[in-house]
């Protein structure tokens, strides 16, 4: 099959190669072409499967239209969702995006950030793991635009979209408290990571404003490596060892569903009536018998939307931006 180039397309309308070659680089306006012509030259170019060869557009222009993404784990839900939402946004605005999974593997993120650059992307997206603070220091001397999504580091300077995890985490525990309910576990998972810590803060600190004593023995933390296992070991322990345990408030979503489960087995039992809650939501929640009393839905949409609106926005910036956008949790309550 013949590749159709520009001068094909200029021959099916009877116009200039400059002309269609202006309109396919985004330069219609600049140039002066109307938009009666602009959306002629697209239509035909759609018309006859016209594909750019960004290779030699990049060498040209110096820029890619691709934006690099790096998640945690692509099979998880949120970063599914949040790799969605950062496509359609960046679509929209003419640039592509190419996906990696660096599954929590700090040695596999600084590969994927390595073939991101190889391939000439105009900018990355990244969520951070564990040992990633040496590459995004990188990237910031090599001066190479970046943002970081949902989660960040205290002490480096970078661009971020973040949830606002400290006051989320507190007022889910405010509003259980708020509920008569005072023997609250928590498990978490990843501690080391900022937004888990603040997480972690924000438990603490709503038990305190309430006088009420904080307990290590009733915070758990899990390994990602071995999630299941470690989430079926530390709920049985509360269930066991704390006595008049009423809840366990789960760091994210996952941890609330692998819970959940794990209570269910033991409620049938005779082995526990404790509660569940929740920083992070799935639509199964809403199917699930013991739906978590409070719940924190963190706003996926809005994060993938910012973190393109910035990248975008640092890469046609001469300077680094260091901006940080923090979005409210919205919590859900039953009862």
């Amino acid at each position: 099959m013949k590749k159709i180039t520009i001068k094909d397309i200029a021959e099916e309308l009877g116009v200039s190669r400059a002309l269609v070659s202006f309109v396919m680089n985004g330069k219609a306006e600049e140039m002066r072409v109307s938009r009666v012509m602009e959306e002629k030259v697209k239509r035909k170019a759609k018309e006859l499967g016209y594909m750019a060869n960004r290779t030699a557009k990049a060498l040209r222009t110096g820029k890619s239209n691709t934006i690099g993404l790096i998640v945690a784990d692509i099979s998880n839900s949120f970063f599914s969702k949040l790799a969605k939402s950062i496509e359609i946004e960046a679509m929209k605005n003419g640039y592509d995006v190419i996906f990696g999974s660096s599954d929590e593997d700090s040695l596999k993120s600084s590969n994927l950030i390595n073939v991101f650059i190889e391939r000439n992307v105009d900018g990355l997206i990244i969520c951070a793991t564990e040992g990633d603070q040496e590459w995004v220091n990188k990237l910031h001397e090599r001066k190479i635009p970046f943002v970081l999504v949902d989660r960040f580091f205290h002490d480096l300077e970078a661009n971020t979209v973040v949830v606002d995890n400290y006051m989320g985490s507190y007022e889910i525990v405010q509003r259980l408290i708020g509920k008569g309910i005072k023997k609250i576990a928590y498990v978490s998972i990843n501690e080391w990571l900022p937004h888990m810590k603040d997480r972690l803060l924000g438990y603490k600190n709503a038990l305190k404003a309430n006088g009420i004593s904080y307990e290590a023995s009733l915070v758990k933390n899990v390994s990602f490596d071995n999630i299941v296992e470690d989430t079926e070991v530390a709920v049985k322990e509360l269930i066991n060892n704390i006595k008049d345990l009423e809840l366990i408030y789960f760091g994210n979503y996952f941890l609330t569903l692998l819970g959940t489960k794990v209570l269910r087995e033991m409620n049938k039992k005779n082995l526990s009536g404790v509660l569940t809650s929740s920083f992070g939501n799935h639509l199964f929640m809403e199917l699930m018998e013991d739906i978590p009393l409070v719940r924190g839905i963190q706003p996926i949409g809005p994060m993938g939307k910012q973190a393109v609106q910035l990248i975008l926005k640092q890469i046609k910036s001469s300077v680094f931006l260091n901006e940080k956008i923090i979005l409210p949790l919205d919590i859900v309550e039953i009862g």
